[in-house]
């Protein structure tokens, strides 16, 4: 006879947030039927173990900053007062690391932060697509001003030096380890133009990239995020990683490569070696998109796909019982 296992939810509600382009839901209210849920049904799940569950949606692909700030908005709103664990899917830790260590003064209380198959060190599948195809190239420049931003200080009142030395510097970290690209003809110097009016030079970078792409690789990560970004040792933080294999015709079959190449077993997009931060549980067997409960909305629509695969239901079943037993 089979043994159920017995799930627990955490005492604080659970805050999940999304990666990059990423969403809460998709289609009209009047008509669920119709809708595609980011989380694939897993808020639904923990909802019915009895968690209190908040859906939350930033901005799809904007930079680390920008999520972080929209999150804090929502959460400051409807949470004060209140302990919360926050969950999250891909770059959605980066986020919520980024609202720990740079948004202190909040009226809720972060009990823990799990991340799941976060790109915590970057992904060489951006580094690829950076060298190759150039998106995050233009984007360098909006990490420099943002290195500014961080300290609070308004992009308008920098110095027209230290602009160009910012620039310059995120143009050398861009190309030490680039191979010859769609954007190797750049001017740099034109676009350091640009950076002398904020305004204008994020509309131009609007245009042909996202503030997102930069901040996602290994680069960016290792040698500027991560230092920059500390613990907080008032926080739990745990991780879980994932490895997959996949088919010739699958969409992550030659990022997979990319990834396997660079750092090693990977979910198709981030290796097991990035996602590991704080307390590392264990390693999924599933991949980047198993992860987020869209695999699950479609075994129930589509009966002749694999039921031996990964169970994203009860892994998040497993996850909200593991944050019960570590007093969340």
């Amino acid at each position: 006879m089979p043994v159920t296992p017995h799930y627990v939810p955490p005492r604080a509600p659970i805050v999940l947030c999304h990666g990059l382009y990423g969403f809460d839901k998709l289609g009209p209210d009047a008509l669920p039927l119709l809708q595609v849920q980011y989380w694939g049904g897993i808020e639904n799940e923990l909802a019915k173990l009895g968690a209190k569950v908040i859906v939350t949606k930033v901005p799809s692909t904007g930079s680390i900053w920008d999520r972080a700030h929209t999150l804090h908005s929502i959460l400051k709103s409807i949470l004060d007062g209140r302990d919360v664990n926050f969950v999250a899917h891909s770059m959605g830790g980066l986020d919520c690391r980024y609202l720990i260590s740079h948004i202190p003064d909040r009226p809720y209380k972060i009990n823990s932060l799990t991340t799941i198959s976060t790109p915590h060190r970057g992904s060489p599948v951006m580094d690829w697509f950076r060298d190759n195809v150039g998106v995050g190239m233009a984007g360098a420049l909006v990490a420099a001003i943002e290195k500014i931003n961080q300290q609070k200080v308004p992009p308008e009142l920098l110095s027209p030096e230290l602009k160009q030395t910012l620039i310059e510097k995120e143009r050398k970290s861009i190309h030490s380890n680039s191979s010859p690209s769609l954007t190797s003809s750049l001017s740099w110097s034109l676009l350091a133009e640009f950076a002398k009016s904020p305004k204008v030079m994020k509309q131009l970078i609007r245009l042909v990239d996202t503030e997102a792409y930069a901040n996602l690789s290994t680069d960016y990560c290792k040698n500027y995020f991560n230092p920059n970004t500390p613990n907080d040792p008032n926080i739990a933080y745990y991780s879980y990683g994932a490895n997959a294999s996949f088919p010739a015709w699958s969409l992550l079959n030659l990022p997979s490569k990319w990834v396997k190449e660079k750092e090693g077993i990977n979910d198709g997009l981030v290796s097991v070696e990035s996602a590991k931060w704080g307390t590392y549980i264990k390693t999924l067997q599933a991949d980047h998109w198993d992860l987020n409960g869209q695999r699950y909305r479609w075994k129930h629509t589509r009966p002749f796909m694999d039921k031996s695969r990964f169970d994203t239901i009860d892994f998040y079943m497993e996850m909200a019982t593991h944050l019960y037993q570590q007093g969340h």
